[in-house]
């Protein structure tokens, strides 16, 4: 008893040393609670753009790998109203491929659908290099692509052979995939 006696006058005479606090600032009870205001990149409800919209932005001396529409909108003299304007294209824009490289080696059945050409080593790993950077890799990991196609058969031969017909075939497929034996490392011609 003596010692809470001596806590209190302690207390009383060294205030600044007391335990007690202010109370905590009066919270709101009333209505909904407020918003923090965001900026503005997070409160856009702007759409992602797609991935050929990203390489038309980082090529804008490019053709464009989207057709745009050749309608423009002009606001007429009373309000909210528009009218469309044909607007004439130039002769040099219909065909755009025809700047592309060896687009002359594809037919012309498939050139309007054709966006770009990649010219990669011709060491009879082509192939496996097209796919290696269209993947977003460089043309030296097609070893990785030829070793997933490999494991790819391996693991589902029972999902592959139906498709080959024939247990023949899906060998020839499977041993086509195998990397050359040649020193240099380059298929021969007739694996090419």
């Amino acid at each position: 008893m003596k010692l809470f006696i001596k806590y209190k006058l302690c207390e009383l005479g060294f205030p600044e040393e007391t335990m007690l606090k202010p109370p905590p600032r009066k919270l709101a009870t009333k209505g909904a609670p407020k918003r923090v205001k965001s900026t503005p990149k997070t409160r856009s409800t702007g759409r992602i753009p797609s991935r050929w919209e990203n390489i038309d932005a980082q090529n804008p001396d490019s053709q464009c790998s989207h057709a745009k529409s050749n309608v423009s909108k002009t606001k007429g003299s009373r309000l909210g109203t528009w009218s469309r304007l044909q607007t004439s294209t130039p002769t040099s824009k219909k065909e755009p491929y025809l700047q592309i490289p060896y687009i002359s080696q594809i037919p012309n059945l498939m050139r309007p659908f054709v966006e770009d050409i990649v010219n990669v080593k011709g060491d009879g790993n082509c192939g496996f290099r097209v796919v290696s950077r269209h993947m977003g890799l460089n043309e030296d990991s097609h070893v990785l692509v030829r070793n997933a196609l490999i494991n790819e058969l391996k693991n589902h031969k029972s999902d592959y052979l139906p498709f080959y017909a024939t247990e023949k075939r899906y060998k020839e497929i499977f041993d086509g995939l195998h990397p050359p034996t040649t020193k240099n490392g380059d298929a021969p011609p007739e694996k090419w």
